[in-house]
């Protein structure tokens, strides 16, 4: 299977269908998600100028993979994440003689990669509260920015959504009502749909 390939489909028949504006595309995901999020910036970033990665890093395997358009990048992790830790680390799911796989970055290597990737350049601006921290980078290639925003003591959760009664206490499922996830995303994508031609590296 093609997830990439997938993805461009599906952008690409929304606009046919719905008349949506295709390299306007946001991809935003969590856990598994904001993996893929983060490979379609890589390798489709043509038509998604903003990407949003909830409780997921970078994959080292795509540490190599050299895009073709600058991408924006809203990654969301939580300090007391256990599945996917924001200092990085491997899958839970070992290899056939126990070795590890699928490692990931943390929330600062991934931060720090894009931001290399797009050129970001100045001074980052930071903004902690009680509850969180955002680092937000100075501007890249066709005004990309990248945004860290750490959620202290959040799990493997999506900010802003109650966790169910019946989960309390799992490890992993401590969430912030601090902020709403989609909103943030939303806010943060939106001033940077800029076209490919713009972004183009």
């Amino acid at each position: 299977m093609d997830d990439v390939a997938f993805l461009r489909a599906v952008i690409e028949w929304s606009a046919e269908r719905y008349d949506t504006v295709a390299e306007h595309s946001i991809v935003a995901g969590i856990s598994n998600g904001a993996f893929m999020a983060h490979r379609a910036g890589l390798e489709i970033g043509d038509l998604v100028p903003v990407f949003a990665a909830v409780s997921g890093g970078l994959p080292a395997d795509l540490a190599g993979v050299e895009p073709t358009h600058a991408v924006s990048g809203i990654l969301i992790n939580g300090d007391g994440d256990p599945w996917v830790p924001i200092e990085g680390g491997h899958s839970r799911h070992r290899g056939p003689d126990g070795e590890l796989r699928g490692r990931t970055y943390g929330l600062a290597d991934s931060g720090q990669h894009w931001r290399e990737l797009n050129g970001c350049a100045g001074a980052s601006e930071t903004i902690r509260t009680d509850q969180s921290q955002r680092e937000l980078s100075g501007l890249g290639t066709g005004g990309t920015r990248v945004l860290e925003w750490t959620v202290f003591g959040g799990g493997h959760t999506w900010p802003g959504v109650v966790i169910p009664a019946e989960h309390a206490g799992v490890p992993g499922a401590n969430s912030t009502m601090e902020f709403d996830g989609a909103e943030e995303i939303w806010r943060f994508a939106q001033p940077l749909l800029a076209s490919p031609e713009a972004r183009k590296l």
